[in-house]
């Protein structure tokens, strides 16, 4: 750009509230876009209609196998064409910023320590054991513990720390974490503005 425009621009200074560019994703002319090229994708970010770097980060981490399931439900909830619900209100802390989806491995984390009472380490310890797809007796412990410690600490009858339970350990085995997801967000929007500005 230097060269053929005489401008200098500085990458960290890319702003990240520019029209332009987030028309360039909600029309999916993402070709050459990091992360955000191919033909699927550019489809769902017509659908999407991204309106934040969050957004953005959000549909990277779930374009993978496994959460690709849960893209539909997180376009759906942000449009509010589907109701945003959560199986108990400390959920939502947690899940708002990605419409009631988990979406990243920390929110695995968040959901184990406030609901079940496990320390972030135990927490972590979980998501690993998840993510490994165990099933035996160490995942079996974590469970118990979770449900358990749900009962004990917040009041959540077993049932429902059950189905929180199973919800999140059916995301965990493919969660990103979003520092990841947002650090390659952050890259393609500014790929994407220079590709919208310096064609």
């Amino acid at each position: 750009v230097k060269q053929t425009r005489g401008k200098d621009i500085v990458i960290d200074d890319i702003p990240v509230d520019d029209p332009k560019t987030y028309e360039l994703f909600s029309k999916g002319q993402t070709t050459a876009v990091f992360q955000f090229e191919s033909a699927p994708m550019r489809e769902y970010l017509k659908r999407l209609k991204a309106t934040s770097i969050s957004d953005l980060s959000a549909m990277n981490a779930l374009y993978r196998p496994g959460p690709m399931d849960y893209i539909e439900e997180f376009i759906s909830c942000k449009h509010g064409k589907k109701k945003i619900t959560y199986l108990h209100p400390l959920l939502e802390p947690i899940l708002k910023e990605t419409y009631g989806v988990i979406v990243y491995q920390e929110q695995v984390i968040q959901i184990a320590n406030k609901i079940a009472g496990m320390t972030l380490a135990e927490a972590d310890l979980l998501r690993r054991a998840v993510s490994h797809f165990d099933p035996g007796k160490q995942m079996q412990d974590l469970r118990m513990k979770f449900i358990r410690g749900a009962e004990e600490r917040m009041g959540i009858p077993s049932d429902l720390g059950e189905r929180i339970w199973e919800l999140m350990a059916a995301f965990a085995g493919y969660g990103f974490p979003k520092a990841h997801a947002a650090s390659y967000a952050v890259v393609g929007w500014r790929s994407a503005w220079c590709k919208t500005h310096f064609p």
